[in-house]
């Protein structure tokens, strides 16, 4: 590479971490060229910054012209950085240097005090994390595979009471149709088709092995769940408790005044409520008959009580009476 695009992709290094507040002279750039190894003549160096300029970089002379240039609208806003850094760092699926390297990149997009902002504020690591790549490399193949239209190829593992891995499906590999690959409670998860006994399943990139991409295209997805795909897996999502799936059904339940915003972040912000008592209401909600949903039923305890289907509310008492039989 010659000199001068060398030197015109350090001036763009440079220029990356100055803000209005932390602007750079054209001698300093001078002399971070030369910590490089690289010399240039003030005329190159203002010769760059309107190239860029040119090039559509927002780059302005500072009020106080001694202070020199700096960029002054970037791709991300400040708050943007925060919650990524944070969404990253976060992230119980990565391993402590994979989130290190993603929050280094993303802090490359600021300016100088907020990535030392987002270094001292973000903290180092969520209280609990991976040392197992999987999902990151299951999320890359699997990325490629929806854009490939694809099938995936996969074995499929869980923690048995020997705390070993073993394999379902009788250690056969399963060949699914991915569609979708879905964030949710701190777990990523691939939403696909296999086979016909039902449309869509969940399956957690942490358990998948194995992971291969096919030769055979995935299950048209119109041909599955019909003309608006995307409106019926968002739907999918909103009524699978805990990425569990099942038929299903319409429910009445009667709750405590308080579950309001539990049932709106449950179900959404179009839930008609309807005063039962002075401290309870009812509702009528459209849900997955699943394992996940029981476990919701019994996690709020009292404060939820179904009402309406009876076979739906004799099979939450009848879950309810087996679990105080386990503490007779």
């Amino acid at each position: 590479m010659d000199n001068n695009r060398t030197r015109l992709l350090r001036v763009m290094d440079i220029m990356r971490g100055t803000d209005e507040e932390n602007p750079i002279t054209v001698n300093r750039i001078v002399e971070k060229l030369s910590s490089f190894g690289i010399k240039a003549e003030r005329k190159a160096v203002n010769r760059d910054i309107s190239a860029l300029i040119d090039y559509g970089w927002d780059i302005l002379l500072h009020e106080d012209n001694k202070k020199g240039f700096y960029l002054a609208s970037r791709e991300f806003e400040d708050w943007e950085l925060k919650v990524l850094t944070d969404a990253v760092m976060g992230a119980s699926f990565l391993t402590k240097k994979n989130s290190e390297a993603l929050a280094k990149k993303l802090r490359s997009f600021a300016g100088t005090d907020t990535a030392k902002a987002l270094r001292i504020v973000t903290p180092v690591e969520s209280d609990v994390k991976t040392g197992d790549v999987t999902t990151k490399n299951n999320i890359d193949i699997l990325f490629r595979a929806i854009k490939l239209s694809k099938k995936v190829r996969f074995k499929y593992i869980y923690t048995g009471p020997d705390m070993e891995k073993h394999f379902k499906y009788l250690d056969n590999p399963r060949d699914v149709s991915p569609y979708v690959l879905l964030w949710r409670q701190d777990k990523y998860y691939l939403i696909g088709n296999f086979g016909a006994e039902k449309p869509l399943s969940y399956y957690r990139l942490d358990r998948i092995r194995a992971l291969s991409i096919t030769e055979e295209p995935v299950f048209p997805l119109k041909s599955l769940v019909g003309p608006n795909p995307d409106m019926f897996i968002s739907d999918f999502v909103s009524k699978n408790i805990y990425n569990k799936s099942g038929k299903y059904i319409n429910v009445k339940l009667r709750a405590a005044n308080e579950m309001v915003d539990t049932l709106i972040d449950f179900f959404g912000p179009d839930i008609k409520i309807a005063k039962d008592s002075e401290n309870t209401f009812t509702t009528r909600i459209k849900v997955s008959e699943s394992e996940g949903f029981y476990q919701w039923l019994l996690h709020y305890g009292e404060k939820i009580q179904v009402l309406e289907p009876e076979s739906v509310r004799n099979k939450t008492i009848d879950i309810i009476n087996k679990l105080l039989n386990n503490y007779k």
